[in-house]
């Protein structure tokens, strides 16, 4: 019998704890803009043009769309470990450029580099966890990322309080380094080692992450049928090829619906669309991380879908607060002088609308794609759909400021809830269910199509 510990629990967490710090840089990349453009503005010795802003805000997610789209094959051919890694270094770098800049030529550059990053980051992450986790403690490894991205969030905003746009990348800079520390120690994932024709040191990195050596033998033994049965190189046609169309396509209504929801534009721009309540932006960041709290609890106990529709519940009602809000500002008259008297509106409508996001839109597409996407295709299906989600969120974020000065405010939140609604009224209809199912259960039901009318 094997010998029983309780190290291989610590290992685990710690890969979960490392994708959590990345986690946590990645979401200070994605809110840095709220807190360090008015910093900029008032820097004597910065200059920089509206129009120059929204590329400060947008170039971010554009690069992330290019990271996405190679990170498939990096932890294809450089390892899942290793890719990340890899990544600490260039996103250190990207900090470092920001700090040191004469001008905003020197912050862009920093920007790109930051989105290709957190591009690679958010697949190999995907990829990294739910082979490395096993399966009991996967809902409890699933939520580090989400808790700690939104903590990231907080802590943009609220240092953004106290410090200038310079002090705040070095910040980020500094927090990099968990991130080494955490994955040090941990071996490479057992199914690309077997993938990639090292049996041995699957084994090994499985004796290190489970609790026995039965264990370990027994799961090497699934890996090793899996792998054999999946030699062949995967094609990118065979993503939109059944059984794998069915959930790369829900993968990617997921990450459509979530960008929908305008999340994104506000993140990159809580303190221009708050205006005289700039104070109040880290209120949105504590919103969203006790929303991450109250999300972890709801996700171990909660089917996936359920979640959605009570998080599409309340982003829809509070962006339709926001329009009629907006729409009383700009009528001029009795209505103007109302909304001036409920001033606390938007403040409160964006703080219920933050957690209403995070409970749903913004952590279950991540969660599908650590527990829906087919073994076979996992790694270029995270890709594709992870480079989805940072098209649209480059479409949102540079549109975002044309449309509040073309079509107004309570347009563009009106806007914002139609097209949630019809989005996750489509996307909801073909999801399969992925709460307490395995990898190996989901391959299953794509195979045999069972979840498709499962509600």
């Amino acid at each position: 019998m094997g010998k029983i510990t309780n190290s291989h629990v610590i290992y685990q967490l710690m890969g979960a704890g490392a994708m959590g710090f990345g986690s946590l840089v990645s979401l200070m990349v994605m809110g840095y803009t709220s807190p360090a453009l008015p910093s900029m503005r008032a820097d004597p010795n910065f200059s920089i043009t509206p129009e120059q802003e929204s590329w400060v805000g947008a170039v971010m997610p554009a690069c992330g769309l290019l990271g996405s789209a190679a990170a498939g094959q990096l932890v294809d051919r450089l390892g899942r470990r290793a890719t990340l890694l890899h990544l600490i270094w260039p996103f250190m770098l990207s900090w470092a450029l920001i700090a040191v800049s004469d001008g905003v030529c020197g912050v862009l550059v920093g920007r790109m580099v930051a989105g290709v990053c957190v591009g690679v980051f958010t697949t190999a992450r995907s990829v990294f966890l739910p082979e490395t986790v096993e399966h009991d403690l996967r809902n409890v490894s699933l939520v580090f990322p989400s808790i700690f991205s939104n903590l990231g969030l907080m802590v943009i905003y609220g240092a953004g309080q106290f410090l200038s746009w310079r002090g705040l990348a070095w910040l980020g800079f500094g927090l990099c380094l968990p991130i080494l520390a955490l994955l040090l120690p941990l071996p490479e994932t057992p199914y690309h080692l077997t993938r990639t024709g090292r049996r041995k040191e699957s084994l090994s990195a499985l004796q290190q992450l489970r609790r026995s050596a039965q264990d370990a033998e027994r799961e090497q033994q699934q890996i090793s049928s899996s792998c054999s049965r999946n030699t062949a190189e995967v094609n990118i046609w065979e993503l939109v090829q059944p059984p794998n169309l069915w959930p790369v396509g829900v993968a990617a209504g997921l990450m459509l619906t979530s960008q929908t929801t305008g999340m994104k534009a506000i993140v990159f721009f809580a303190s221009s669309i708050l205006k005289g309540y700039s104070n109040a932006t880290p209120l949105l960041g504590l919103a969203s991380f006790l929303g991450s709290v109250a999300g972890t609890f709801r996700l171990t106990r909660c089917k996936r879908r359920c979640l959605l529709q009570v998080s599409t519940a309340i982003v829809v009602t509070s962006l339709l607060i926001l329009a009629v809000f907006c729409w009383a500002q700009e009528a001029g008259g009795a209505l103007s002088v109302i909304a001036e008297t409920l001033h606390l509106v938007p403040v409160t409508t964006l703080v219920i609308y933050t957690l209403g996001c995070v409970l749903g839109w913004q952590s279950v597409p991540w969660v599908f794609l650590s527990e829906g996407m087919p073994s076979r295709v996992r790694s270029k299906a995270v890709a594709a759909a992870v480079a989805s989600n940072w098209a649209l969120t480059f479409l949102v974020t540079k549109t975002f400021g044309w449309c509040l000065a073309t079509a107004g405010a309570h347009t563009t939140f009106l806007g914002y809830a139609a097209v949630t609604i019809m989005c996750s009224g489509l996307v909801l209809r073909v999801m399969p269910e992925t709460f307490g199912r395995s990898v190996a259960d989901m391959d299953r039901v794509y195979l045999t199509g069972e979840g498709k009318k499962d509600k």
